[in-house]
C-alpha cells in the first residue's frame, strides 16, 4: 500500500514537475535571434539592416572525445578569426561547459572558411550556429538619429532605441534531445519554435537632405575652423517631419565603440600610452588608466548624444522672431512703432548699461527694421512693452517650457527662467525679461527653437515634431502610422503672415543677406550667443561663441525651416564671428543643395537661349551676337576672329551666362581655376576670364556692401576643362548678429 501511495505521488501529484525535470535533463534548448526590422528613409533607401553573420562556438567534450589535436584547431581558428591561439587553447580544456564561444557574428566568407577546415580535418567539437548582424549602409550619416545596436543586438540610442520594442520582434529557439553528459543521441529528435521578425521603420529622413546638411555643416566647421563640432535641423513647417537632424563630429554605428574624431582619438591614446609606462602594480598604473577609461567612456557617450534634442543652448536673436511674433499678436507693438537706439542705454529695472551690438547704435527704425537690424534695444523695449506676464504666457504657448514630444530618446526640455523672476520685476528687476527677449541667459535645445519658429510662419500652428512614419510588420500590415499633431495655435494667421513679410525682409534688406538663394524667396534670422556656464581649469567664464542662423523657404508659403548651429568657431581664420558672416551662408547653401531637389518653386523661372555660332566673328560682331542673346562673352587670345568658343552653338544656356570666346588660338586642353577668396565681384569676372572659366554667382547679391567671394565649389589651382563654371559665393563680411 505504501508504495502505491508513493507511486500516485509520483506520477499524478507531481507529473508536470518531474515531466518538466525529465525534459530538461533530455533536452538541450538554443535560442534563436528573430531578424531585426529594417530602418528605412522617407524613399525606401535602407538607413539599418541586418545581415546574416554566424557564431563560431566549440564542444569540449566533444573535441576530447574525438581526439582532436589541440594545438592545430586552436592554432587554425585564431589563423581564419584573428583570435588568440592561447585563449582558444584554454576553453577547449575547459569541459565543465559544453558551449564556449570563440568568436561571434562571423561574416559568411570566413563561416565558409571554418566550415571548409571542419570539412576536411573531420573534427568534431567546433560548430557554427545562424546569427544575425546590424549594419548601417550610410555610415556616420544621420548616426545619432539612427543609433545602432550593442553586442546583444538590442538598441541602443536613437530610433533604435526609441523603437526597440518593434524592431526586435521575439526569438524563436532549438529544441534537441541529448544523452548522457550532454552528447547528441544517435536519433535525436529536433524541434523548431517559429519567432516573430521585427516589424519595419519608414522614418520622415530623407538621405539626400541629410547628405546636403551634412556636407555643408562639415565645410563650414573645415572653413571657420569650428572647435566643438555643429548641430542642424531641416523640418516640414506644415506636418513636423523631420527631414534632417545632423550631429557633428560623428561616429560609425557599424564601429560605435571606436571614436570617431580624429583629434580626440590622438588624445585618448596619449593617455593610454601614459599609464602603458608604469608597471601594472603601481598606483600610477591604475590611476591613470582610471583616467583614461573615463576619458573613454565621456568621449564615446558625447559622440553618441544628439545634440538637437539632449543639449540646450542659448539661442540668442534667432529667437527674437518669437518675442516679436508674441508682441504683435497681443498688440504690445504694430508694424508702424518706432524704436530710437543710440548704442547703449539704461534700461529701467536693469542695473547694467544694455549696449547693442552695433556699437553707434541704428538710429530710429520701425518694426521691420528692428528685426532686420536685429537691434538688442529694440527688443528691450519691446519686452517691456509684452510684459512678464504675457511674455511667459506666449513662451509656454511656443512649446518653450516642455519637451517636444519627438518619438527618440534622451530628450531634453531646456532650462528657462522661472516665472516668478520674469514677472515679479519690482522684485527681481527687468532683466531676465529684457535679456529673455532678445534669446540671452536662458537655455533651450534645437528642435525647441525649430518647432516655436515654424509656429511663428505657418499659421500659427504648434506641432509635434516626428521621425517615424510608418511602423509595418513582416506581413506587409502597418502597426504604428504617424500624422501631423496640432498641440496649440499661440499666434493667429493674421500674426503669422505679418512675420512671415518681416522675416523675409532680413535676407532682403538686414542681416541676413549671406543666406540669400538665386531664385529662391528666403527668409531666416541670425544668432550670435556666448555659451552659459563654461569656465576654463582657473574657473574663469570662457566667452566661447555659437553662432546659429535659422532660414525659411519659400516664404509665400513657408514649407522648409532649417537650423544650424556652428559651436565656437576659430578667431585664428581672420573671419568676423557671428551667425550672419558664418551659420546664415551655411544655411543658404543647403537650401541651395536641397530647395530644387525638393520641388520648391522658384519665386523667378530662369530664361534660357541658344548659343549662336560665333566662329569667323570679329570681337565688335561677337560683343552684338551674345548680347542680344542675352549671353556675355569671356574673351581669350588677340586675334581677329573667332577660332573656337566653348559652348558650342546650339547649347541651351540660362540667360546672363557667359560664353567662352578663343580668338586666333586653339582651345587648351585644360585651364587652371583660381583662387577667388576675398574678390569683389568685378575682380572675380576679371580672374575668370582671363583663367578662361566661367563663373556662377551665388550668396549675397547685395552690390552696395563690400560683398566679397568666401566659398568657390572648384577648389583654387585645380586642373579643370576651358570653360568650366565655378560657382562663386558671396558674403558680406561685415554682418553681424
Amino acid at each position: 500500500m505504501p508504495v502505491l501511495v508513493r507511486l500516485s505521488l509520483l506520477m499524478v501529484a507531481s507529473y508536470d514537475a518531474y515531466s518538466a525535470l525529465a525534459l530538461a535533463n533530455q533536452s538541450r534548448t538554443t535560442q534563436v535571434q528573430s531578424p531585426r526590422g529594417v530602418i528605412y528613409d522617407r524613399n525606401m533607401n535602407i538607413l539599418a539592416g541586418s545581415e546574416t553573420v554566424e557564431n563560431v562556438y566549440i564542444d569540449p567534450r566533444e573535441l576530447q572525445q574525438t581526439g582532436t589535436d589541440i594545438d592545430d584547431m586552436a592554432r587554425t581558428l585564431a589563423r581564419i578569426l584573428e583570435v588568440d591561439e592561447s585563449r582558444v587553447k584554454k576553453l577547449a580544456g575547459d569541459r565543465s561547459l559544453r558551449y564556449h564561444l570563440i568568436a561571434p557574428r562571423v561574416p559568411e566568407q570566413t563561416a565558409a572558411e571554418i566550415r571548409a577546415y571542419i570539412e576536411k580535418s573531420e573534427i568534431e567539437g567546433i560548430h557554427l550556429e545562424p546569427d544575425s548582424k546590424r549594419y548601417y549602409p550610410y555610415g556616420s550619416l544621420a548616426a545619432q538619429v539612427i543609433g545602432f545596436t550593442n553586442a546583444s543586438n538590442d538598441g541602443a540610442e536613437g530610433i533604435e532605441a526609441a523603437y526597440d520594442a518593434f524592431l526586435s520582434g521575439s526569438g524563436g529557439k532549438t529544441v534537441t534531445t541529448k544523452g548522457n553528459n550532454e552528447m547528441d543521441m544517435p536519433f535525436s529528435v529536433e524541434r523548431y519554435l517559429t519567432g516573430t521578425a521585427g516589424a519595419d521603420l519608414v522614418t520622415t529622413l530623407d538621405v539626400t537632405v541629410q547628405m546636403a546638411l551634412e556636407n555643408q555643416m562639415q565645410l563650414a566647421i573645415e572653413r571657420y575652423d569650428v572647435q566643438n563640432g555643429a548641430f542642424g535641423i531641416v523640418m516640414d513647417v506644415d506636418t513636423g517631419e523631420i527631414l534632417a537632424m545632423a550631429t557633428l563630429g560623428s561616429y560609425d554605428p557599424n564601429q560605435y565603440l571606436e571614436i570617431g574624431d580624429a583629434d580626440v582619438e590622438a588624445e585618448l591614446e596619449s593617455l593610454r600610452l601614459d599609464y602603458l609606462r608604469y608597471p601594472e602594480d603601481s598606483p600610477e598604473y591604475t590611476g591613470k588608466k582610471a583616467k583614461y577609461r573615463d576619458a573613454l567612456v565621456a568621449a564615446r557617450l558625447k559622440q553618441w548624444r544628439n545634440r538637437c534634442i539632449s543639449d540646450g543652448y542659448e539661442p540668442g536673436s534667432t529667437f527674437k522672431t518669437i518675442t516679436l511674433a508674441a508682441a504683435i499678436d497681443c498688440g504690445a507693438v504694430t508694424e508702424n512703432t518706432r524704436f530710437a537706439c543710440s548704442g547703449a542705454e539704461q534700461i529701467p529695472g536693469r542695473s547694467q548699461l544694455l549696449h547693442c551690438w552695433r556699437s553707434q547704435g541704428h538710429g530710429g527704425q520701425v518694426t521691420a527694421q528692428a528685426l532686420q537690424n536685429s537691434c538688442n534695444l529694440a527688443f528691450a523695449h519691446i519686452g517691456l512693452k509684452l510684459g512678464g506676464e504675457r511674455f511667459y504666457e506666449y513662451v509656454k504657448n511656443f512649446g518653450i517650457l516642455e519637451k517636444t514630444g519627438i518619438d527618440l530618446a534622451g530628450e531634453s526640455g531646456g532650462v528657462f527662467f522661472s516665472k516668478e523672476l520674469i514677472t515679479d520685476t519690482d522684485k527681481w528687476g527687468t532683466a531676465s525679461l529684457t535679456s529673455g527677449s532678445f534669446g540671452q541667459t536662458f537655455k533651450i535645445t534645437p528642435l525647441q527653437l525649430v518647432r516655436a519658429v515654424a509656429a511663428v510662419v505657418n499659421g500659427g500652428k504648434l506641432l509635434e515634431p516626428y521621425i517615424v512614419s510608418e511602423v509595418i510588420d513582416a506581413e506587409g500590415n502597418t502597426l504604428l502610422k504617424q500624422e501631423p499633431t496640432v498641440l496649440g495655435t499661440p499666434i493667429s494667421e493674421e500674426t503669422s503672415r505679418i512675420m512671415c513679410g518681416m522675416i523675409e525682409s532680413v535676407v532682403t534688406e538686414g542681416t541676413a543677406k549671406n543666406a540669400a538663394v538665386a531664385g529662391f524667396r528666403v527668409g531666416g534670422k541670425t544668432g550670435t550667443s556666448e555659451k552659459i556656464d563654461v569656465f576654463d581649469e582657473n574657473g574663469q567664464r570662457v566667452r566661447d561663441k555659437i553662432v546659429s542662423f535659422v532660414g525659411l523657404a519659400p516664404m509665400d508659403d513657408p514649407r522648409y525651416i532649417i537650423l544650424v548651429g556652428l559651436d565656437t568657431p576659430s578667431p585664428s581664420t581672420g573671419i568676423y564671428i557671428s551667425g550672419g558672416v558664418m551659420a546664415a551662408p551655411t544655411v543658404g547653401a543647403v537650401m541651395a543643395d536641397i530647395l530644387p531637389y525638393l520641388e520648391v518653386p522658384r519665386a523667378e523661372e530662369p530664361v534660357f537661349t541658344e548659343v549662336p555660332d560665333l566662329t569667323g566673328l570679329t570681337s565688335k560682331e561677337v560683343q552684338n551676337v551674345l548680347t542680344d542673346a542675352g549671353l556675355t562673352p569671356s574673351v581669350q587670345g588677340t586675334g581677329e576672329t573667332v577660332t573656337a568658343q566653348l559652348p558650342g552653338s546650339g547649347t541651351t544656356l540660362e540667360q546672363g551666362s557667359q560664353v567662352l570666346v578663343y580668338f586666333g588660338e586653339d582651345m587648351p586642353e585644360t585651364v587652371t581655376v583660381p583662387d577667388f577668396t576675398g574678390m569683389t565681384p568685378a575682380q572675380a569676372a576679371q580672374a575668370a576670364n582671363k583663367a578662361g572659366v566661367t563663373i556662377r554667382f551665388a550668396g549675397n547679391p547685395d552690390l552696395n556692401h563690400p560683398i566679397q567671394v568666401q566659398l568657390q565649389d572648384i577648389p583654387p589651382q585645380t586642373a579643370a576643362a576651358p570653360g568650366s563654371t565655378v560657382t562663386i559665393t558671396f558674403t558680406d563680411p561685415t554682418a553681424r548678429d
